[in-house]
């Protein structure tokens, strides 16, 4: 009879210790498949906000703000935003072209302007973005949680959740919002609520408002002009070639040349944070791994260990040493086989189910000042699969070699009275 035959039918035979083995595997299968299905969706989601919320594919930004950027000198801006707008747009392989301003001051609420008791203030940014624009880009209208966005031209604001629940105001309230201008001087403006919208990036929602393009251009006294211009390419990742032609056309005069662009990968807080989080995000999975090869490890040594007795009686059977080893390695390989389908199997679903709904973190990631997103959606890819199968089939298999080895060097009289 075949040496797999047999190693076939003694998994039927010892239906305790197969279940044990088998449940071992397909547990570790499951949360490994999961961990790294996670963690991608959790590094994709990193590289997106990114994209979307701080830098686009290309910024674009007076040269000499980049150097002064931890001022915010507002004054140093880039004008003629629709001319430069138009120019950018024309350059191959870039397919959006948004202008947006920001700028820190204070929110002023005075409930009883009649009396002379000052009113509360409070901390806040304020964004002017290009709403119709931004469809592509941070898609505002995804944000929304109640009411509508401010119509372009108006004094209408939506507030980060966070924000809206820490200073009061809810739809249809208005407040005063003071900040310094590119003019170097100061203003205020009073705005009415709309809106509340919960921003992925957790951090941003007791802080920030948003408030139409136009509005902020005049409110801030940068008619014309933008603090920055993100562009968008058609693929992030080999955007240097649309770096290089708009390098070329400041060059060439057809740019204003006080103007610098810098690639998403060169905005070295953005991309070491994303260079930063791949790390740690492959030391888990790296981690996780190894500690669940160990339990597989301890259980199907125990297995082999519990089976010395077996072995010693094949042994006074005939059976070769070498044969003995092929036996348990091939019952473990049959075990890693049946739990890896199991396991990938029932992993899929699972994490296909959460690619749909994904996983709210909102709790764990409140007051972390970092670009992921509270809610995380895991990324099934095909190499997932094969590392698991392999890690699954190989694990299971190869640590039966060292204790079957060791066994199988036991005298047959030995082996048969081991307890």
């Amino acid at each position: 009879m075949k040496l797999s035959t047999i190693a076939f039918r003694n998994l039927a035979r010892h239906r305790v210790r197969t279940f044990l083995s088998i449940f071992t595997l397909v547990i570790a299968s499951i949360l490994g498949l999961f961990m790294l299905s996670l963690l991608a969706g959790m590094e994709a989601d990193l590289k997106k906000n990114i994209l979307a919320y701080y830098t686009g594919t290309v910024q674009i930004r007076h040269g000499e703000y980049n150097r002064y950027d931890y001022l915010n000198p507002i004054h140093l801006y880039v004008k003629d935003e629709a001319e430069v707008r138009k120019k950018l747009l024309q350059v191959e392989g870039v397919t959006q072209a948004v202008g947006r301003i920001t700028t820190g001051g204070k929110i002023y609420i005075d409930d009883s302007p009649e009396n002379e008791v000052p009113g509360q203030e409070f901390t806040a940014m304020a964004m002017g973005i290009e709403i119709p624009a931004e469809k592509d880009i941070l898609d505002p209208e995804s944000l929304l949680v109640k009411g509508r966005l401010p119509g372009m031209g108006s004094r209408e604001v939506v507030l980060g959740y966070a924000l809206a629940d820490k200073t009061g105001l809810d739809s249809g309230d208005r407040f005063s919002f003071m900040t310094v201008t590119a003019a170097r001087g100061v203003n205020a403006m009073t705005f009415e609520v709309v809106g509340l919208v919960n921003f992925s990036i957790g951090g941003l929602n007791d802080l920030y408002f948003l408030l139409p393009f136009d509005t902020m251009q005049g409110f801030i006294q940068m008619e014309g002009g933008t603090q920055e211009i993100l562009l968008m390419t058609e693929d992030p990742d080999s955007a240097e070639v649309q770096l290089e032609a708009i390098n070329r056309l400041i060059a060439s005069n057809g740019l204003p040349g006080y103007l610098e662009a810098r690639l998403w990968k060169n905005q070295g807080e953005y991309y070491a944070a994303l260079g930063t989080a791949t790390i740690i995000y492959n030391f888990i999975v790296i981690f996780f791994l190894v500690l669940g090869a160990t339990v597989i490890v301890n259980t199907t040594m125990m297995v082999i260990y519990e089976r010395y007795r077996e072995i010693g009686i094949l042994g006074a059977m005939g059976m070769r040493p070498k044969e003995l080893v092929r036996l348990f390695f091939l019952e473990a390989l049959f075990a890693g086989i049946i739990s890896a389908i199991i396991g990938i199997s029932l992993g899929s679903v699972l994490i296909l189910t959460l690619e749909k709904t994904g996983m709210n973190f909102g709790a764990a990631f409140e007051g972390i000042d970092f670009e992921i997103s509270s809610i995380i959606y895991p990324d099934l890819k095909a190499v997932h699969i094969i590392i698991m199968s392999i890690y699954t089939v190989g694990i299971s298999a190869l640590v039966t070699l060292i204790p079957c080895r060791k066994a199988a060097k036991i005298e047959p009289v030995e082996a048969i009275s081991a307890t």
